[in-house]
Formats: structure tokens, sequence, C-alpha cells
């Protein structure tokens, strides 16, 4: 029995390891700017975000705008506080289309990730509101 158990924990570690190895491995950025000289004080680089921007703000603010609806519909916030979420959902959604339409339907990564960022604190403020009401 103690055979067999050995073997198992052998084969299981020999398994396992190369896949964690594989896992744990850093993952490789592209380097946008160069180490050799400081331009600290320069514009960072145009990056876009890769494909699928508009959407994917699209839809987190329409996983949002449903929150807002079903803890408004359960009493959880107020009307006016429902109307001061929605708004601001609107006001991000304007900022991600325009931003879209602004550079040939992509979303520069800085724009992206300040928008994400903007609905994450919106999706906060939702459950916040909630909470208290």
């Amino acid at each position: 029995m103690r055979s067999l158990t050995l073997k198992a924990a052998l084969a299981a570690f020999l398994i396992s390891a190369p896949l964690g190895i594989a896992f744990a491995a850093p993952m490789h950025e592209p380097h946008f700017r160069s180490s050799d000289h400081d331009d600290s004080d320069a514009p960072p680089p145009t990056t876009y975000a890769t494909g699928g921007q508009l959407s994917a703000v699209l839809n987190d603010l329409r996983d949002t705008d449903a929150r807002i609806q079903s803890d408004r519909t359960l009493k959880l916030i107020t009307p006016a506080e429902a109307r001061g979420l929605e708004a601001q959902a609107a006001t991000i959604r304007k900022a991600a289309v325009a931003g879209s339409a602004r550079d040939g339907g992509m979303i520069p990564a800085g724009e992206y990730h300040q928008l994400m960022a903007r609905i994450s604190g919106l999706d906060d403020q939702v459950g916040h509101d909630a909470f208290r009401g």
C-alpha cells in the first residue's frame, strides 16, 4: 500500500511541476521605452487596448445599469440615487463612444483603463448606496 501511495504522489508531482512552472513564468510585456535614456517628461506612446474595448465598456455599463435597476426595484436605493447613478453611467458611455469615434474605432489604452476604473468606481458606489439604504 505504501508503494502505491508513494508512486501516486510521485506521479502527481511529476505531472504538476511543469504546469506550475508554466503558470509561474513571468508574462513578457512589450517595452515601449528605451532604458538607455531618461524620457520621463515625454508623453507616453499611443497604444491601444486590444480589440473589443468599446464593447467591453458597454457590456460593463449594461451590467451596472441592470444592477441599478435591480437595486431600485428592491428599494435598496432611492429613485433620486438611481437617477444620479444612471447619469454617471451615461457620462461614461458617452466618453467611451466619443473616444472610440475619435480614434478610428479604437480606444487608447490609457483612456480605456480610465473608463474601466470609472465603471469600477460606479459599481462600488452602487454597492455602497445599496448597503447604506
